[in-house]
């Protein structure tokens, strides 16, 4: 009888435990969710305007793996509108194809066919583009506003850069110093010149800027360009601990249009941004400070000195050195990227006082003088 009691105990002790495990299981969920997907987000560029033109942000030297890019077209647009960028040109090598195992040789028009949708979405201007690939002289060039890559493929170098001309193409040489012994302006390229195939020139290539390539620009009217030649994914290329932004082409364009950039690189009204470094023409540079830089009526006074706050609304911070000692005036002013500092200055003080703004430059170690107070 007691053998018995234990064996139905067992059993009945065997299906309470089944009718546990079985309710427990039943009852857990066949997934649980854990963080989700990082929002994207623009993070827009504060610039002010000059002569009421806007200045578009831009990047017009872009790879795909179309070419020798490890990037898909369509992610290049969004890279570009998550940096708060307006414009960019996808410029493949129109040489070397196919650069990757695995893609076909064929149509030159590819990369732009897979970013129109996404850049019309995006709201990104996107610019039809191909790099002219060819030893020095005259080296690489990027020919913007192409109807139809594929033409380019010719032998001659020159002939080929005439098709992008009667295309409407703007072209530029692409930088200028890369793997050269000596930066170097060739007859190749005055002959380029003077038959109107060549219309800019990046002074700022990736990590590297070209002091010569801004002097040839200046004597022979190039418009400036400052552009990545991305091949990698942005965010790996560019240490954001030490960089905000990657380099740009600032245009100065009347409308967010394609034809609005287009007249705007013919017409050279460009500058262009790296690092904490803004390039150009004197008065497009000294009007970029006036519409950036607000000094607001003293606050307090003593008996000798008043303190004034100088706000920078924009995104290129301002480094300021005095011209000349002035009594009461700081030497040294910084003035960070959308923010304010106090300073003071002599209560009395009735003439403005000049600072050099020593990261605006129109040439190598030369930079812009504004007046202060």
């Amino acid at each position: 009888m007691k053998t018995k009691r234990l064996l139905m105990t067992a059993v009945l002790a065997a299906a309470c435990w089944s009718g546990m495990y079985a309710q427990q299981t039943q009852e857990l969920p066949d997934r649980i969710k854990m963080g989700q997907e990082r929002v994207k987000v623009r993070r827009d560029i504060s610039l002010p305007q000059i002569d009421g033109y806007d200045l578009l942000k831009c990047d017009f030297h872009i790879h795909t793996v179309f070419s020798d890019g490890i990037v898909w077209p369509s992610l290049r647009v969004n890279e570009a509108w998550e940096e708060g960028l307006d414009a960019i040109a996808l410029s493949d090598h129109v040489e070397g194809q196919p650069a990757r195992e695995g893609m076909k040789k064929g149509d030159l028009d590819l990369a732009f066919k897979n970013a129109e949708d996404e850049a019309l979405r995006r709201g990104i201007i996107l610019i039809k583009g191909a790099e002219i690939s060819r030893s020095m002289p005259p080296g690489h060039l990027n020919a913007l506003f192409l109807n139809d890559v594929d033409a380019l493929q010719k032998d001659d170098v020159v002939e080929a850069l005439r098709e992008a001309h009667r295309q409407g193409a703007y072209i530029f040489w692409n930088h200028p110093g890369w793997n050269v012994k000596e930066v170097k302006w060739h007859d190749m390229h005055e002959r380029l010149w003077k038959e109107g195939l060549l219309n800019g020139i990046e002074v700022f290539n990736e990590f590297e800027w070209y002091p010569k390539a801004l002097e040839w620009a200046k004597e022979k009217k190039l418009t400036l360009m400052a552009n990545t030649d991305v091949h990698d994914v942005i965010e790996r290329l560019y240490d954001r601990t030490q960089v905000s932004h990657r380099p740009l082409t600032l245009v100065l364009a009347k409308e967010h249009t394609a034809a609005a950039i287009k007249e705007a690189l013919f017409g050279g009204r460009t500058l262009i941004w790296f690092y904490d470094t803004l390039i150009g023409k004197e008065d497009y540079l000294k009007k970029f400070f006036e519409g950036a830089v607000r000094v607001q009526p003293s606050h307090y006074a003593t008996e000798a000195s008043a303190y004034v706050t100088v706000t920078n609304t924009c995104d290129v911070p301002f480094r300021l050195e005095a011209a000349l000692e002035v009594k009461g005036y700081p030497s040294f002013i910084q003035l960070p990227a959308r923010a304010s500092v106090v300073v003071s200055v002599p209560k009395n003080g009735t003439n403005p006082v000049a600072y050099k703004v020593t990261n605006l430059l129109t040439a190598y170690e030369q930079c812009i003088e504004v007046s202060l107070f």
